[in-house]
């Protein structure tokens, strides 16, 4: 078969599959309907854009509840050990905490420092007593925050499938 010939063959197979062209559009190799691949194209892009929105979502709540945890056992640590440097290693946690909460709107109040009434070193710090309530407040914070952010992941899937419309 020479140069020719095999251009010609390859010529005539296209010929023969855009003969097979149905009235709905290409026939595609599994027997699957057009519309069929349009819907399982556009099911598979929503799950994959609501699965990035609630994995970072996800990703935040569980730093966030990686910092109470860490700011919990440094509470842990200073009640044990008495030592000002572990007192201000939980506080520090707890600092960043809150900083990094408040970057998400969320609101804390932080517990009371010493004041005057402490030695100089200890004034600054925070109240130890005072501290695992407020880790309670700041927990419960973050877990109506995080109900938040999935209300709007499942308003966002609303809206992805035309549901929003129909259910409005």
């Amino acid at each position: 078969m020479g140069e020719m010939t095999r251009i010609e063959a390859a010529a005539s197979a296209d010929k023969a599959a855009a003969a097979r062209l149905s009235a709905n559009g290409a026939d595609f190799a599994a027997g699957e309907h057009p519309d069929t691949a349009r819907h399982r194209i556009q099911h598979a892009f929503i799950m994959q854009v609501s699965s990035l929105s609630r994995e970072a979502a996800d990703r935040r709540y569980a730093h966030l509840m990686r910092l109470i945890d860490r700011a919990k056992e440094e509470l842990g640590h200073a009640r044990s050990a008495s030592n000002e440097m572990r007192m201000a290693a939980m506080q520090q946690n707890i600092d960043e905490l809150v900083a990094y909460v408040a970057g998400h709107g969320i609101r804390a109040k932080l517990p009371n420092r010493h004041g005057e009434s402490a030695s100089p070193s200890m004034a600054n710090l925070y109240v130890l007593d005072e501290i695992p309530t407020f880790l309670g407040e700041i927990g419960f914070l973050i877990d109506l925050w995080y109900e938040k952010e999935l209300e709007k992941v499942h308003a966002e899937l609303l809206k992805l499938t035309g549901l929003a419309a129909r259910l409005a």
